[in-house]
């Protein structure tokens, strides 16, 4: 009789945990937390505003961009866009006084990128929601600019090999 009131009970606390065990994996893993953009909620600056023609036509509201970073020549700013739930990224480079470029998307789960373009300099850029991981991408070598902006900076020019080469190109030059 005893055994049995064992496993009964042993049974009702395996029972119980994994349930406990299988909600707290389902609510981790498989339920979306939403992603959001607290930065397009502070007040507008006077290093918001974009030097540039504004389009209306876009997607994204340019009047209230928020500043995210500067890199080399680009500016990176956050906009919210004319549909509800979608955020944009825009660009603008300091040798273009005239023009920038946009590329907005739904807000996605927070652990999700909201875009991935390239600039016109040819780096790729992540536009991402402030509960975004930004550790493994940065141990592959990405640069966080911001909570919701990182970069892949452009690979360096290939160096020359060892000295031989730049004494045989020293060499060389002098002849010609």
């Amino acid at each position: 009789m005893l055994f049995w009131k064992f496993m009964i009970t042993l049974a009702a606390v395996v029972g119980v945990g994994t349930c406990a065990g299988l909600w707290l994996i389902y609510t981790h893993f498989l339920v979306a937390t939403p992603g959001t953009m607290e930065v397009l909620e502070r007040q507008l600056t006077k290093s918001d505003a974009i030097p540039a023609i504004q389009d209306e036509e876009g997607e994204a509201i340019i009047g209230e961009t928020r500043l995210l970073a500067s890199y080399e020549s680009m500016t990176y700013y956050a906009a919210p866009a004319r549909t509800s739930g979608v955020a944009c990224l825009v660009g603008k480079n300091a040798w273009d006084q005239v023009s920038y470029w946009e590329a907005c998307d739904y807000i996605p789960d927070a652990r999700d990128i909201l875009l991935e373009v390239q600039d016109p300099d040819g780096r790729d850029i992540l536009f991402v929601p402030d509960q975004f991981d930004h550790g493994p991408l940065e141990r592959d070598g990405w640069v966080s600019l911001h909570r919701n902006l990182l970069i892949m900076p452009l690979a360096e020019p290939p160096q020359p090999q060892g000295p031989e080469l730049l004494t045989r190109n020293a060499t060389l030059q002098k002849a010609g």
